[in-house]
């Protein structure tokens, strides 16, 4: 029954265009963390390692969650297509089976291409001498890749519940919204009417990804963790998951 699994990933791993996102990601996440790039705030410079990861690591987060929604989009669907989906009930698998294991593939996938990126953090902390930060690498990852799984279910789900572009637009809004709530918030502070009706409607709406990630950077540099942001990003991959087997296709 893994089968399906391992046959979804082999399919994600032969997609080129996924290898030149990631590449072109990771050069911006070295080009950042290692000054060629100059990040400030209020005109002074960041270099400190404790300040420089959570810039980083939500860049990291944004392009993950770009590449977790290409990953994830229309992957279902398009088994029903090729008609590969009537071979699996013939041998009498669900399809609540069927589509955990296609998404699960997607989940792999996603994870797999964020930890590249986040590689290429945890290999300059190295060379900057920052022991410390490595020794958290992992639980840090653990914690970090949350939203990024969170990201590919639910576009995952959009994908057996929409149409395709409407799925995708959907997908990519829910990430940037999500990724990109400190910016949110301010805007809904300075404008007014409508627009801040609108803007805090997203903000209720949508799950912060990013306060569940930026624990990831707190964590990594020995800072306290807020527990509830984590638990944030696992309720939205939660969400997802239970999306994912209540969602169902008409053509099975």
């Amino acid at each position: 029954m893994m089968g399906i699994m391992k046959n979804a990933l082999r399919e994600r791993l032969r997609r080129k265009d996924i290898y030149v996102v990631m590449g072109i990601g990771l050069l911006i996440v070295l080009l950042c963390m290692s000054g060629t790039v100059t990040l400030s705030i209020d005109g002074v410079p960041v270099t400190d390692i404790s300040m420089l990861l959570p810039f980083v690591l939500n860049a990291v987060s944004v392009i993950g969650g770009g590449i977790a929604v290409a990953l994830s989009l229309r992957t279902i669907p398009n088994e029903y297509e090729k008609k590969t989906s009537h071979l699996v009930w013939m041998r009498g698998i669900s399809q609540k089976n069927y589509h955990g294991q296609l998404a699960l593939a997607n989940v792999i996938s996603s994870a797999a291409a964020v930890f590249v990126l986040y590689a290429g953090v945890m290999i300059f902390a190295g060379i900057k001498g920052e022991t410390d930060v490595l020794l958290r690498s992992i639980p840090g990852f653990l914690i970090f890749v949350c939203g990024t799984a969170g990201v590919s279910l639910f576009t995952s789900a959009m994908s057996l519940a929409l149409p395709g572009m409407a799925a995708g637009a959907v997908s990519v809004a829910v990430m940037l919204a999500g990724t990109m709530q400190p910016l949110l918030r301010t805007l809904s502070g300075i404008v007014s009417g409508v627009s801040r009706g609108i803007l805090r409607g997203i903000l209720i709406l949508t799950p912060d990804l990013y306060a569940a990630e930026s624990q990831a950077g707190e964590f990594l540099v020995g800072n306290q963790v807020d527990i509830h942001s984590i638990l944030g990003g696992m309720l939205f991959l939660y969400a997802g998951a239970m999306m994912i087997t209540v969602f169902q296709k008409k053509e099975a």
